[in-house]
């Protein structure tokens, strides 16, 4: 992932309410053409088949990619964060495409989520399309007032999940009865939005397009999950 750095632009995120950093990279690669045409050669597959709740498809992101990708987060995780100083303990990358009309989602897909309940794992999606397609939201769940999960905050959540009622069918594109919106990313090609795993967020589906699963014309992204750990 070759990076022109004199037009790339880094900015953070303010999310009401919550001091959790979230990053913006504009121009982040220089190289989003030649990605929408690599992902046009993956093979993409359900998202169900290997255990993902992505409402859509993945298919595989070159090890290049996924390898530069890591190279060019770490020393933004450990500038923004102040966790120390990290390194790699895992990573997985792949191409996605949301397909899924909004009247199939599940109930756990129309509510926003985290990916796992763990502070060191971050999260950086590449958007690969532009803003017609919507960009990312980040959430407070209001009946507990969190904004992120931890081990200790999943039972207390859960609970009170529970005693909420279904969310209505749809994806989630503002404030509902149970999340409030406290920020939002809009799509744009070739930026980055880098947040930890464990922050509430939500793609902002407003509509599925006619050809979503077309990388060339539906909502392509790159998305990067790294776990890390502190150095000793």
């Amino acid at each position: 992932m070759a990076t022109t750095v004199s037009q790339t632009s880094v900015s953070l995120l303010r999310l009401t309410g919550c001091e959790e950093p979230v990053l913006v990279i504009d121009a982040a690669t220089g190289q989003a053409e030649h990605l929408v045409a690599a992902a046009s050669r993956s093979r993409f597959e359900p998202a169900e088949a290997v255990g993902s709740g992505y409402p859509g498809l993945l298919g595989p992101a070159p090890h290049a990619y996924v390898d530069a990708m890591v190279r060019f987060v770490l020393p933004l995780l450990q500038q923004h964060w102040q966790i120390g100083s990290l390194r790699p303990k895992r990573a997985r990358g792949n191409f996605s495409l949301v397909t899924t009309p909004p009247e199939a989602l599940s109930v756990e897909q129309r509510i926003p989520h985290v990916d796992a309940a763990d502070p060191l794992q971050f999260a950086a999606v590449h958007y690969l399309c532009g803003a017609e397609h919507g960009g990312t939201g980040f959430f407070r769940h209001r009946a507990s007032g969190f904004e992120t999960l931890d081990p200790a905050r999943v039972g207390i959540f859960n609970k009170a999940r529970d005693e909420e009622a279904v969310p209505s069918s749809g994806y989630l594109t503002q404030d509902s009865a149970e999340f409030e919106m406290i920020g939002c990313c809009e799509a744009k090609m070739d930026r980055l939005v880098i947040y930890r795993s464990c922050l509430f967020h939500s793609g902002l589906i407003r509509a599925v397009p006619e050809h979503a699963a077309d990388p060339a014309r539906g909502r392509l992204t790159g998305n990067l999950f790294l776990q890390c750990e502190v150095a000793r």
